[in-house]
């Protein structure tokens, strides 16, 4: 009997997002799900692609989970005819929706 001293390779297959990039799982069903609700999946018609879309901002001294005195801005739409406030972000498959360029 031999000893190994070297580690044996395993090759892994992943499946990434094709929009965002940053999502990848080994079952490819699941980047199939992700993708249909990616942010930056135009096809989505999502706020996150979309050149309407407001993001949320904040000052230079907010921490999260710390109240701050800067004035927050909510993420929302700014298209004249845009959704209510009582909607949740991201909006998907939005009538309103224009690609970002």
């Amino acid at each position: 009997m031999t000893a190994v001293d070297l580690p044996a390779p395993i090759v892994v297959a992943r499946h990434q997002c094709p929009f965002c990039r940053r999502y990848t799982r080994a079952d490819p069903a699941r980047v199939e799900w992700h993708m249909a609700r990616c942010l930056r999946n135009p096809g989505a018609r999502n706020c996150g692609s979309c050149t309407h879309h407001q993001p949320q901002e904040s000052g230079d001294y907010c921490f999260p989970g710390q109240p701050c005195g800067c004035n927050e801005l909510d993420e929302g739409c700014n298209h004249p005819d845009g959704p209510g406030s009582d909607l949740k972000f991201p909006v998907q498959n939005c009538p309103l929706y224009e690609p970002a360029n």
